[in-house]
Order: C-alpha cells, then structure tokens, then sequence
C-alpha cells in the first residue's frame, strides 16, 4: 500500500478497527499516535530503498575500478611505468601544479593509458584517496555513453562519503525522473549541489580525511565527440566556478583527439589543465624490454613445452626488434605475448610466426590490434582520401633519396596537389595512431604496426592500402612537379630522382592509359637543363646520374605501357633535338670532333670511371680562345656546357665528378653513330681523323702548368688514343706529326694495364704510319715523359719495373720495336710467378 508513497500526512477522520469475530469498532486520530509513528518509519526505510536501489539501478557498476564485471583489468607490469606513476602522484599530492585540478594523461592507441589509469587508482584506493573512477569502454552498452557516469559517481561519492548519503537520497526521492534528465541537470543535482553543500558544511575543513581523487579513463571511448566535450567542459566549468569549495583532483585519460586537444586547449580547461603526454620521455621501450623479458621468462617456467624452450630463447636481438615494433604502444607487446603463451601451440613456433618465418595460417595473432584499427578506420570520414594519402606518403619512404629528406606535411600536400591544411583535415580522425601536428615535419607512424596492417589485404581488408597503386599514384606526382618545375622549392629533386622507381614499383601499367597519356606529356628531356643547371653549385648533384634522360629512355624501352615502343621514340626524337640544338652551340674545331669521336668510340663505356677533371685539362691545354669547349652534355646529361678557361662557370664539384657507363652515354654514342639522327653531327671517318690530329697535338705538347694536373684517370686518354688512330683516314698533318725524330709523348702515366696500354698505343702509331706511309722510322721509337717536367732528355730504354702497375717510378723512357717481344716475356714470368706462389 505505500510501497510508493511519499510524505504522508493523517489529519483527523474516523477509523474502523476490525477484530477476529468481523466487528468494527471507531476511534480517533489521537488513539492513533503509536501506530503512526511505526508508519512513518516503515515509510522512510521503503524511501531510502527506494533511492539507493534506484541509483545503483542506474549507474554502471561496471565501470568502477573494482569491479567485478572488468576482470584482470589491465595494469601495469612490475617495475614499469614507474615514471608516469611518480609524476601522477606528485601531481596529486601537489608537489607541483597545486593550481592543476585536472590532469590530461593522453597518447595513441594501446600507449597504455588504462593501465597505468588502472594501477594509479588502485594505488590511491590503499591510501582511501580514490572518491570515483570511471572506465569507459567502446565495446559495453553501460560504459560508451554518458547516461550512466552521473549516477555512477553518485553512487561512489554516497559511498565514500557517507555524510553525502541523505543528500543524494533526497534527491532521487524529490524527482524520480532524475537519471531520465540531460547531462548538466544530473550532473549539478546528483554530484555537484552535494558536494557544495557538505563543502559548505564544513565537511572538507573539519580535519577528517576525505578521498578526494576522481579518474575518469577512456573519454574518447565515449559515443560522440559532442558528449566529450560536454563531459570536459561540465567538469572544468564546476571546478572554475568553485575553486575553494571543491578541493578535488580529477584525472582524465584519453587519446588524443583533435575535438579532446582543443577542448584542453582553451578556456576553462587549459589554465586548469597538466597535459602528460605518454611520450618517449618516459622512455617506454625500457618498460616494454623489461615487460617482454619477464613474460617470456613466465612462459620458459610455466609453459607446458618448457623443457623445450632454452634458455637463451628468445634471443636479445630477438628482444630488440619486438621492442622497436611496438614503437613505445604496449598493446603491441601485449598482443605477442598473449599469442606465444598459448598453451595449445609451441611458443618456438609462434615467435617465428610473429617474425615472419612461419606462415600465419589460420592464425590470428594480430586479431587485438587488427579490431583496433578497424574500429579507428570505420570512424573516419573520407577514408579513400586518407588511405591515398597515407598510401603516398608510405611509399616515399621507401625510396631512397639519398640527399632529399623525407617530405614534411606541407611539402606532401604540395607533392599531391592538394589545398594546404588538407592532411591534418583529413587527418583528424587519426590522432591516436598517426601525427601530423607539424607542417615541417613527415607524417609519422605511431605504431609500426599499423602501417603492416594497412598493407597486408588479409588483415586490413576493405582498407588495403596498394603499394603499387600508390607508386603509381607517387609517379603521376612526379610527373607534375617536372610538369611544372618550381626550383625554389625540392619537388623537381624529388620528381626526377624518384619517378624511374615509383614506375618500377608501379602496376600494372599495360591498363594505366592515365599514367601512360602522363608518361607521353612529360617534358622530361627539355626540363633538364634547367634542372641540372640549378645543381651546378650542389655537391649532392654527383647523386642523380642513374636519373637522368638516359635512364629515362631505357625504362621506356623496356616498360610493360601499351605501345612502349612509341613512348620510347617520342622522348629519344625529344633527346635527339637537344643534342642536336646543343652541338650547333659549338664551333667545328678539333676538339669538338675528339670529343665526339670519343664519345661515339664508346670508349667512355668501357673505361670504368673518369674523373671530369681529366677532360677540363685535355681541353684547356689545346684552347687558343674561350670559345673552345668540353661538351659535358655528351657525358652526362648534368652539363650543357662547360665554358674551358672560365673557372666560374664549372661545378664546385667538377674535379670529384666521376664519368662512367651509363644508358646515357649509350643514348648518346647509338645517337652519333647514326646520320638519320644526328646529321652533320655523326661521326664519321674524317672526325676521327680531326680526333686523332687533336690527341697526339696534346701528346706531344711539353708539359706546363695548363696540361699537368692531378688526375688519375689518364688511362683514358691512352685508350682513346690508340683507338682513334686505329679509325683515322688519311692525313698529311698527322703523318708527319708521328714520323719526326724523338717523337715524345708528354702523357700522365696511367693507372693501370700499363704494360698493355703502351703496348697498344706504339702498335697504334707504328699500323697507321705503315698504312699510309708505307713504312715508319727506322728504328722506330717513341719516347714517354711521364715525370710531368718540360726535358729534352731522350731517355733509357723501358725496364720491366717502368711498366708494372704497381711501381712508382716516374721517369723518361722510349719504346722500340722490342716492346712486342719483352712484354710477352714479362708476362711469361708473371705467370710463372704466381704458379709459384
């Protein structure tokens, strides 16, 4: 009858009294007193009842730190985190930031917040500091929503409190409907109007101890950025509107949310805020070291296999590299050793599986941290947007840039053409396993395992990121900023030293008409000499000849594109014009066509490396004006021209650049040698002849200081030497150059095949005086200065040690007819003594 009844008054009226025989008998409100008295207090027992379940019916017990429902919660292993703890602790025993009522501990994905949220509060339950706690949970009906956190933390503080206990109950019996309310009215009814009243009690001044704590975990975990916020701003309001009333400490764990960051990023809450950040400064992968020792210590002891598993199992290196994959998140962790410790399976095994030497199989050892992505992914908005750029941005990384660093937030936005400020737009959903806060800096990979998630399709399924789909992507990027060639800033290094690999890496390019109409476009050829000019003064340019048109044309050749063959004549037709253009720069001389004789020769192919500085000298030695000049651009496609007796006109760098085979100079040589291409610029019998009459001008010249230099990559000079006089016509000129008395030649020794390279230059000589002279000098000799002095001294005839490679001796010699005979003899002895040894 008065199950629900509430406040009930009696005035006057009559009562019937009916007995055991069925008979009534009146009396008046006085004869009553007794009797309502034990009404009024069976009233108020079925009130209290009433409230308390009603409250306990409302909140989430299974939030609090203790409960039953959250089992083996996680917390911290022994001996780790103890850092964070300390500071936390300080922080609450205002040892510092005595004016922060908040504390914000926040960090990415499986950082291990809860844990150390968890471990922290039942330290400060011990010491009865604990007022409340509140874990939420994506996963639980009761604990991803705000309905229950009121009434939850009502009913800790009627708990903890007990002189909070008629307060609260009143409350519930006064507005039945309380917990059917919105958050602000709950909040300020069922938790903060009794705080301010026991404050204004005097309950927190009067001596006796009070628990003051109150933790609140997972805040992101809650549905609705919108309800955060409210949460945050409710809590931080009541704490700035009463400072001296509400003397509490609250502890807030989150990730770090763009809508959470700026919510603690401003007024009230940022003057009232310590922001912990669990970053390396807490140095993580120490915990995680001793956290993985340990637990693979447990599973050596306790596993049933154990007297399989050594001692020495895993290994350190083993350690390490399980440490740097958890890029300081203990879920990591966490997860491996949760899947090695299985009873059923053999830990040895399992390891392997985790390092990739064992197939996963059926296995799931990743199901945690997969669900945990998932669950991050499905919440973004434009998740084909983000997966493109995290795609790009993935595969940059994996080219090797060697002098260009990795692209900041801001330059990636320029690279993929996109409106600045649009990645950490994009972004914002990710906070927790991505940072992208900076421009300046690349976006960066909280967890090394996520990016392994994202690029294996059987764990990351609907959001499988296509390495080679973004290579072509990166390429199609490439192409634009060579497109457009901004050299004030890095994207043209980037283009041009990356594009060949993104095309590469990329596919299948056979059905990428897009890519393939972009690949035709491309001014690759005529932007490069803008290009390279810019790296004259960059010593990082000696970086970028396997980039150049050369290598271009080459993957052209051989590209799986759709009608390659006409992608590839496009571009060589483009190249043709440019050598073509260039060589009209230069007047017809001598040098000229041993430059280009050299070049068609194929000589530089097949000489290992030469320095640049080699050709300056040879050309410099010859100039008579500043006209003259070394046609790099037939070298290497970084030159155009370089201007002989004009120092300030080379490279920096020109006497460290090294020339060696390339498909450019296989462009160039296939270009020269043929006359449909090249015109009245292939090379033909009489440039060579032009080339020979140059070379041996040069030999004979004395030395001075314009022809001595410090190259060591003169062997060249003998090999092209010999070769064009072997391609020479006929020419009066040269015939009596080589036919004179004493004919000396003034050449730096080279480096080495000595003995062959004098061998062929002095057949050389002697086969072209006999093809066209009917015969050579007798006898025939022809005298080697390589001292690098002026003399007039004729010499000793060639010793053995003269043409070892390995001697030092720099003397003047001549070789006569007799070379023939002594170096086959020389070469008899060296075999005879390396049989010996």
């Amino acid at each position: 009858m008065f199950r629900t009844a509430n406040n009930v008054f009696i005035n006057g009226g009559a009562f019937t009294v009916h007995n055991q025989h069925n008979q009534g008998t009146p009396f008046t409100v006085r004869s009553m007193s007794n009797s309502w008295l034990r009404l009024k207090l069976l009233t108020s027992q079925f009130a209290f009842l009433q409230a308390i379940d009603r409250l306990m019916e409302a909140a989430s017990l299974g939030a609090l730190h203790n409960s039953g429902e959250r089992f083996d919660p996680p917390k911290c292993h022994p001996n780790t985190r103890t850092a964070v703890l300390q500071k936390l602790m300080d922080w609450f025993i205002g040892e510092f930031g005595w004016d922060n009522f908040v504390l914000w501990l926040y960090g990415p994905a499986g950082a291990g917040k809860s844990a150390i949220a968890q471990t922290f509060a039942e330290l400060c339950a011990k010491k009865n500091c604990l007022l409340a706690s509140f874990f939420f949970s994506r996963s639980d009906l009761r604990r991803n929503n705000e309905k229950a956190f009121v009434a939850t933390l009502a009913y800790q503080l009627w708990l903890r409190i007990p002189e909070s206990r008629p307060i609260i109950e009143a409350v519930i019996n006064d507005n039945p409907a309380i917990f059917q309310l919105n958050f602000d009215t709950q909040f300020c009814t069922l938790f903060l109007n009794p705080l301010l009243q026991l404050s204004r009690d005097g309950r927190f001044i009067s001596g006796i101890p009070f628990p003051n704590l109150i933790i609140i975990d997972g805040l992101d975990e809650c549905n609705g950025a919108d309800v955060q916020n409210t949460i945050s701003n409710t809590i931080s309001n009541a704490l700035q509107h009463h400072p001296s009333a509400l003397p509490f400490r609250i502890l807030i764990a989150s990730r770090p949310e763009y809508h959470l960051t700026t919510s603690f990023s401003v007024a009230p809450l940022h003057s009232l805020t310590f922001r912990l950040a669990l970053d390396d400064t807490y140095q993580p992968d120490e915990d995680i070291r001793l956290y993985l020792t340990d637990s693979f210590r447990d599973i050596r002891n306790a596993h049933i296999m154990r007297a399989h598993l050594p001692d020495s199992w895993p290994s350190g290196e083993d350690v390490t590299k399980l440490v740097a994959k958890s890029s300081g998140q203990f879920i990591y962790a966490t997860m491996v050793i949760r899947y090695v410790s299985s009873p059923q399976c053999n830990p040895l095994d399992r390891l392997k599986v985790i390092q990739g030497l064992l197939p996963v199989n059926d296995d799931r050892p990743y199901a945690q941290l997969d669900a945990l992505y998932v669950n991050i992914l499905s919440g973004v908005k434009d998740v084909e947007a983000v997966l493109r750029i995290l795609g790009v941005a993935f595969v940059l990384t994996k080219i090797n840039y060697r002098s260009i660093g990795r692209l900041g937030v801001n330059k990636l936005e320029e690279f993929m053409q996109l409106t600045p400020g649009t990645v950490q737009l994009l972004l914002i959903d990710l906070l927790s396993v991505v940072d992208a806060s900076d421009n300046n800096k690349p976006i960066k990979f909280l967890h090394a395992s996520f990016s392994d998630f994202l690029l294996d399709p059987t764990r990351s399924r609907q959001f499988f990121i296509d390495p080679s789909k973004r290579h072509g992507d990166a390429a199609y990027f490439c192409i634009s900023a060579i497109e457009s060639l901004n050299m004030t800033t890095s994207l043209p290094k980037l283009a041009y030293r990356s594009l060949l690999s993104h095309l590469h890496l990329a596919g299948p390019l056979h059905d990428n008409a897009t890519l393939r109409e972009k690949v035709f476009k491309v001014p690759y050829v005529q932007h490069w000499p803008t290009f390279a000019l810019a790296l004259r003064d960059d010593v990082s340019s000696l970086n970028y000849l396997g980039e150049d048109p050369g290598m271009f044309l080459e993957f052209l050749q051989t590209s799986e594109f759709r009608q390659t063959e006409e992608l590839y004549l496009h571009h060589r037709g483009i190249l043709d014009q440019k050598l073509r253009e260039d060589l009209a720069l230069i007047p017809m001389s001598p040098c000229l066509a041993f430059w280009t004789a050299l070049s068609a020769g194929g000589i530089l192919e097949s000489n290992g490396v030469v320095s640049l500085e080699t050709f300056c000298a040879l050309s410099d030695s010859l100039a008579d004006d500043l006209t003259a000049s070394v046609p790099g651009f037939l070298f290497s496609a970084l030159f155009d021209q370089i201007e002989v007796g004009s120092e300030q006109r080379r490279p920096a760098w020109y006497h460290l650049y090294r020339i060696t085979g390339t498909p450019y100079l296989r462009m160039v040589r296939e270009f020269l040698n043929d006359a449909s291409r090249a015109g009245p610029y292939a090379v033909d019998e009489s440039t060579y002849t032009q080339a020979t009459v140059f070379a041996v001008e040069f030999a004979v010249m004395a030395w001075d200081e314009t022809k001595s230099t410090s190259g060591e990559h003169w062997g060249l000079i003998w090999d092209a030497f010999a070769f064009m006089l072997s391609k020479a016509g006929y020419s009066a000129e040269l015939v009596n150059l080589l036919s004179q008395q004493n004919l000396t030649f003034n050449l730096v020794r080279p480096g080495t095949n000595v003995c062959h390279r004098v061998q062929t230059l002095f057949g050389a000589v002697r086969n072209y005086l006999l093809k066209f002279n009917g015969s050579s000098p007798s006898p025939f000799k022809i005298i080697i200065n390589w001292t690098e002095c002026p003399s007039d001294y004729v010499g000793n005839r060639f010793a053995a040690h003269d043409l070892d490679d390995n001697s030092r001796i720099r003397r003047i010699i001549y070789v006569d007819e007799s070379i023939r005979s002594s170096v086959e003899d020389m070469q008899g002895l060296a075999g005879k003594k390396r049989t010996a040894l």
